[in-house]
């Protein structure tokens, strides 16, 4: 049985920048040591000197709450700074916590200029938010074509889940033509991503005939690699179809 349609995932927070100014190396260094106070004072001081990294790294601090108090005001705030000096990942940041109201009022209108701001600048995880929310029509009037190019763009920046969800689309003919090889191109590409169910689900197309040429060899090996990635389908998959080829 096939994985289904991946589930919504929002937070794209990265870790800690090292590069730019060297204050924010020096606070970066402080972090790995587990001196977390004193990185959050590098950071502030490089945040009112004008370094957008170091906005972000505080921004991050404040809302992982990792050893310090989770302050979701102060993240706001701090990548908001970074964004307003064009900091593409603390701009998601907040497109997120716009979203989802933390730290800041509920404002999904302005979540959608931040994550179309940013998927513009190539941000792939605000494309793919972007066709969730069309995708859904909760905040905006449903859209499946807006829905599927914002995938489509996602997917072309590298992001996994996208890859995955529009292989389905065309695997089973959803807002796009049916189009299994494209579909099993796509689950190809997310799977090299690190996506298990992308694996899976390639592994299944190979155990028949129905899409292309049955190859029990090519679908062992990839649900090997899902189940080495902990998809537990993939390792009972893996189990039975072993059982049939040796």
């Amino acid at each position: 049985m096939f994985k289904k349609l991946s589930q919504i995932s929002l937070l794209f927070l990265l870790g800690l920048q090292t590069l730019f100014a060297g204050s924010v190396n020096d606070g970066y260094v402080e972090y790995q040591n587990g001196n977390n106070q004193q990185a959050i004072e590098i950071f502030k001081k490089a945040c009112e000197n004008g370094s957008s990294s170091g906005c972000y790294n505080l921004g991050l601090m404040y809302y992982n709450g990792t050893q310090v108090e989770q302050e979701y005001f102060k993240a706001a705030e701090a990548f908001a700074k970074a964004c307003d000096d064009g900091h593409d990942k603390a701009c998601y940041n907040l497109a997120y916590m716009y979203q989802n109201g933390y730290g800041v009022r509920l404002d999904p209108v302005k979540a959608i200029t931040l994550y179309e701001k940013t998927c513009a600048s190539g941000v792939g995880g605000s494309c793919y938010n972007l066709s969730n929310i069309y995708e859904t029509g909760e905040v905006v009037e449903k859209d499946s074509f807006k829905a599927v190019d914002y995938l489509v763009k996602a997917c072309n920046l590298d992001h996994s889940k996208a890859c995955f969800n529009l292989a389905l689309r065309y695997q089973n003919e959803d807002g796009v033509e049916k189009n299994p090889l494209r579909a099993a191109q796509l689950y190809e590409k997310s799977c090299n991503l690190g996506n298990s169910k992308a694996c899976y689900n390639l592994g299944i197309m190979y155990t028949t005939n129905d899409y292309f040429k049955k190859d029990n060899i090519k679908a062992l090996e990839l649900f090997t690699k899902a189940c080495g990635m902990n998809l537990k389908e993939a390792c009972k998959a893996y189990d039975d179809l072993r059982g049939l080829v040796y």
